[in-house]
């Protein structure tokens, strides 16, 4: 665990409230873009934030730092939005318009439209992949996390994961090869 976060933790552990804010404002964000990405709304995205740190903040004085605190948190992120997608059974899922926003566009109207079209489609075959798959796709491609520290979260072999991921974009690849060969 990150030197940081272990001396939050132990501060945390000893009574200083102080220390648990700080982690709060250290990974709130990120855990935001993640339950953001997975369900697809503001709204639901920062309800689940504030879910997130509320476990955290009653499971903390039990956290043995056998894994990094980033790892432990993500991992209650995913979990929660998992159980969000049981219930809401929402078809959408991974709001990939906001996402692909943050790339750099070649100006001019038809690079414009052309980088739309582009994100409208990837968002419509992610929202297509099972809710694990979409999950490892978020952690991965848009966190950037190792394979390792994605099963972690997910509680599974880092072999599962390679292969989820591998499924997931190969079917993300015949998705989008479908959706774009019907348009020409």
């Amino acid at each position: 665990m990150d030197q940081e976060d272990a001396a939050l933790v132990e501060a945390f552990k000893r009574g200083e409230e102080s220390a648990f804010t700080a982690l709060v404002i250290k990974y709130r964000e990120t855990v935001y873009r993640i339950a953001r990405r997975m369900v697809a709304n503001h709204e639901d995205g920062a309800d689940i934030t504030q879910e997130v740190f509320i476990r955290a903040h009653r499971a903390l004085p039990r956290f043995d730092g056998r894994s990094h605190l980033r790892t432990w948190l993500y991992r209650i992120t995913v979990n929660l939005c998992l159980d969000y997608q049981e219930r809401r059974n929402r078809h959408p899922w991974v709001d990939l318009e906001e996402i692909t926003a943050e790339a750099p566009v070649e100006t001019g109207p038809v690079a414009q439209a052309e980088a739309e079209a582009t994100r409208q489609a990837i968002t419509r075959a992610v929202a297509v992949l099972p809710p694990r798959q979409r999950a490892m796709v978020t952690l991965r491609l848009y966190q950037d996390l190792p394979y390792g520290e994605i099963a972690r979260i997910m509680g599974c072999s880092e072999g599962t994961v390679k292969a989820t991921m591998f499924a997931a974009l190969r079917k993300l690849r015949g998705l989008l090869a479908t959706e774009w060969s019907e348009k020409r």
